[in-house]
């Protein structure tokens, strides 16, 4: 049984007469009835009831022709679905994102690509950068934001927002009478680190000599800055977290030095082509 002689079949059903439907279906009318005689052959049963004034469904054929009919329309939902994976309009979409992304996604082009392909699915998995890029290489997921600095030569690249740090200070160690800190600032104060930037942080301050009091270390920027609010400490983010979530208790400080500035990435694999739905993805960033 074939989708060809199922279509055959449910021509004739509908018309009850193999001429008629021959012509519906722009074919010659003995090809027809051979593709029939097939078909009955094929399940060993006799699908109509043949007189002069056309066809009826026996019994079997009643049946086959409800099952004819969810295959034939399933088979063109395979054919959309498939087709619409294949040309990015559908499908499910794995993507890493770090904590420290929040107010970068979403954006307005992707809540645009979301309306446009609402069969679209993101599946988000949260994780830190190393974490993600690990991800990646073991194809569990897509693809990925993730922040500088990192080393992944395998991964191909598109920068998304460049930033500095900031310091998000409770007012009681509010006692700095400039709007922008220096490092050696930000080194009187108990600081709360986002593990992410550890080495980062920890070289500035061996090359300038300095030894800060590190209060505490955390794995997330949204808990850096939410122990700061409790007057923990100072916590050093990236500017867009701070912004994002520090409340009355603390005020913003940005921190004049290059070194401590970091970008937004979106990565995937280098080593084989975007599909069309990961493409539509990076496209929209």
């Amino acid at each position: 049984m074939n989708f060809r002689q199922l279509t055959y079949f449910l021509a004739v059903a509908q018309t009850g007469q193999i001429t008629a439907a021959a012509q519906q279906l722009h074919i010659a009318q003995p090809p027809l009835s051979y593709q029939i005689k097939q078909l009955e052959t094929e399940l060993g049963v006799t699908l109509f009831n043949r007189s002069v004034n056309g066809v009826t469904l026996t019994p079997a054929g009643q049946l086959l022709q409800d099952y004819a009919q969810q295959l034939l329309d399933l088979r063109a939902q395979a054919d959309s679905q498939v087709k619409a994976l294949g040309q990015g309009l559908a499908g499910t979409l794995a993507v890493g994102m770090v904590s420290s992304s929040i107010g970068a996604t979403p954006n307005a082009k992707l809540q645009t690509l979301t309306r446009h392909y609402p069969k679209l699915q993101i599946r988000l998995v949260e994780d830190n950068t190393y974490g993600l890029l690990d991800q990646l290489r073991k194809r569990l997921i897509d693809v990925a934001i993730v922040r500088t600095p990192f080393s992944a030569p395998d991964l191909a690249s598109k920068p998304l927002a460049s930033e500095s740090m900031v310091a998000v200070i409770p007012h009681k160690y509010d006692h700095f009478q400039t709007t922008t800190l220096r490092v050696e600032d930000v080194a009187q104060v108990p600081l709360i680190i986002y593990r992410r930037f550890t080495h980062i942080f920890e070289t500035t301050f061996a090359e300038k000599d300095l030894t800060p009091f590190i209060a505490c270390t955390c794995d997330d920027a949204r808990t850096a800055v939410q122990w700061a609010e409790a007057r923990m400490g100072v916590a050093l983010v990236p500017r867009s977290v701070a912004e994002q979530i520090s409340g009355a208790q603390t005020a913003i400080y940005p921190i004049n030095y290059r070194a401590w500035r970091t970008t937004l990435q979106v990565v995937w694999p280098a080593n084989r082509e975007p599909s069309p739905l990961v493409q539509r993805f990076i496209d929209s960033y």
